[in-house]
């Protein structure tokens, strides 16, 4: 009989709403049955590729405010989480890229995601870009319907 695999590092995608409390604890609690190192990610737009004019303002300014306000609202979501959180990464850009990257440099093995059941989402949803590229384990969390 073999060993059940047991995973290493968790990586936990959310968008900070409340339905997304549900990925925080199906990740806790997968990490620890595995005792495993738990990260979040959550990826913002990129405001360079809303912005495709030319226009007077500092966008690389204003990105950082949005991160560093996105950092801020992410520590306060995860403030009464009862699992050591490894990695908050908060990235700027395209979902399924940067949840790729940072799956790749922190050695994940497991991506969690919520994924909201509503005909909307068969059309943009997330969960589906990451399905098509995400090169380890990746478990979905249906979410209610907001």
């Amino acid at each position: 009989m073999t060993e059940p695999y047991q995973y290493k590092h968790i990586l936990a995608a959310v968008d900070m709403s409340e339905s997304n409390r549900k990925v925080i604890a199906k990740a806790v609690d997968r990490a620890r049955a595995n005792n495993a190192k738990l990260s979040v990610i959550h990826v913002d737009v990129d405001l360079k590729d809303l912005y495709t004019e030319m226009i007077d303002i500092d966008i690389d300014n204003i990105q950082d405010q949005v991160v560093a306000d996105a950092k801020q609202r992410l520590e306060d979501y995860l403030a009464d989480i009862d699992y050591p959180i490894e990695k908050k990464l908060v990235i700027c850009g395209d979902l399924a890229l940067k949840v790729n990257e940072a799956v790749d440099q922190h050695q994940v093995d497991l991506l969690i995601c919520g994924h909201e059941q509503s005909f909307w989402s068969l059309l943009t949803s997330s969960a589906r870009q990451l399905m098509n590229t995400v090169p380890c384990d990746l478990l979905v969390v249906p979410l209610p319907k907001n």
